[in-house]
């Protein structure tokens, strides 16, 4: 195999991150801006001094979180977008820096934005979020080494699927130490018990993917011992996240989904099929329930991210990450099937376009075009990730110079050497004839 030039592969992997920053960057743009109706508005000194004249205000909790949460792929792509020549900590500081300038521009320019409001508050919770992400990367960077770490950076789409169903099952990741709310969270498995058959089948399903994930990351023989800590931390967390409620139907849908994958499932040719069928239904199934749908048909809406803007922006975060590890978990199924990325992402699109088409008979649900749209992105964000960790792999295991492969050469000849078997002339070698041959015990 000739060597991979490491300026190549480097080059190749910030080039696909920075694409991924872009359109992190497009999206955080446009739904700051959006509609972009603007209006003729006075304040002495103009809008970056109203800017500063906010500086003690803070958001609220819903908002902050939100905020913060809009600004970490941000802060992430451009540490890794950034130059590798530089240090993990000096591009965490320029990513950090630039996103909060990034969302003061944004604010100044909202002083004439309709419906929007101009405040230091957004700027420093835009700012955390950009720092988060910077050292979210730079640790990841610098853990590497860490056996666990090291699976989860070599498949940087399966785990941003990880990330993003935590980022919905556990918001709004704040805690708390009331004792009333441990005993609310856990009352319906004591008190009243109830196990709906299709909550069961629905969070058997969602569980059963976790587990797919966990073992193509890991192995079965580690996910054994993941699969019940991932869950159960989950479950723990959830006692103790505000507002969050442990139901009897997710405890037994993740038990069930543990036995099916390492009892059966694993075992059989085409489980990767049946696991992308069950999930695909999953989704279809969640999007057109009750199935009571009306004579009258509403408008479809083709502006994209319209119900995300319009609604409560903690709200539109926690949809944002369930449907990303909804619409890309699919995605990877249909790859995991042998499904080519591009074909896998059309038809997750093209199936969220007509089940989006059907929502115009749907009673109280939005019609839109966001979520074919979305699918979309993702694909092209997985492949783009795909990209980069395949440009890392490549540079890590670049041929071995000169020097270092004489050196395996002559160990090899030696350990041949010690069990009797001789190697062929150095010429017969140079022209591919007469391979050594290694015993069977002796084979890598």
């Amino acid at each position: 195999m000739n060597a991979v030039p490491r300026h190549a592969t480097v080059g190749g992997s910030q080039r696909a991150y920075a694409i991924v920053l872009l359109l992190a960057t497009i999206f955080i743009v446009y739904g700051s801006l959006f509609p972009f109706e603007y209006r003729e508005r006075y304040y002495p000194g103009g809008p970056v001094l109203y800017l500063l004249s906010t500086w003690h205000d803070w958001d609220h909790r819903g908002d902050l979180l939100s905020n913060i949460l809009l600004y970490i792929p941000f802060g992430f792509f451009l540490t890794y977008a950034l130059p590798p020549r530089l240090s993990g900590n000096t591009r965490a500081i320029l990513a950090t820096a630039a996103g909060t300038l990034m969302a003061a521009c944004i604010e100044v320019i909202q002083f004439h934005d309709v419906g929007r409001v101009t405040s230091m508050g957004d700027v420093y919770a835009n700012g955390i979020g950009s720092a988060v992400g910077a050292a979210a990367a730079a640790a990841i960077g610098a853990a590497m080494r860490w056996p666990l770490m090291r699976e989860l950076g070599a498949h940087p789409t399966a785990s941003l699927l990880l990330v993003m169903f935590f980022g919905y099952r556990l918001y709004p990741y704040v805690p708390t130490i009331d004792l009333h709310k441990y005993w609310h969270t856990i009352r319906p498995l004591l008190q009243s018990p109830s196990l709906p058959i299709d909550s069961l089948v629905h969070f058997t399903v969602i569980w059963l993917f976790i587990a797919v994930i966990i073992h193509s990351l890991y192995g079965f023989g580690r996910f054994l011992l993941l699969f019940p800590l991932v869950a159960g931390f989950e479950y723990i967390a959830r006692i103790f996240v505000i507002g969050g409620i442990l139901e009897l139907p997710d405890v037994v849908g993740g038990i069930a989904a543990y036995v099916l994958w390492a009892g059966v499932l694993r075992w059989l040719p085409g489980r990767f099929v049946i696991v992308t069928l069950a999930f695909g239904g999953m989704i279809v199934v969640s999007r057109l329930q009750p199935f009571h749908f009306t004579v009258t048909q509403r408008p479809f809406g083709w502006i994209p991210f319209v119900s995300f803007m319009r609604g409560s922006i903690g709200v539109a975060m926690q949809a944002f990450c369930e449907k990303f590890y909804q619409y890309g978990g699919l995605i990877w199924l249909l790859g995991r099937c042998g499904i080519p990325l591009p074909v896998g992402t059309y038809a997750t699109a093209l199936m969220l376009l007509v089940t989006s088409y059907a929502e115009c008979w749907l009673p109280g649900r939005t019609a839109e075009i966001t979520d074919a749209v979305m699918a979309l992105v993702i694909g092209g964000s997985f492949a783009l990730l795909r990209g980069a960790a395949q440009s890392g792999t490549a540079t890590e295991h670049a041929a071995p110079t000169k020097a270092a492969a004489t050196e395996h050469a002559k160990f090899a000849e030696a350990v041949l050497a010690q069990h009797g078997v001789r190697p062929a002339p150095a010429a017969a070698r140079r022209r591919g004839k007469h391979a050594p041959y290694v015993p069977p015990h002796l084979r890598g």
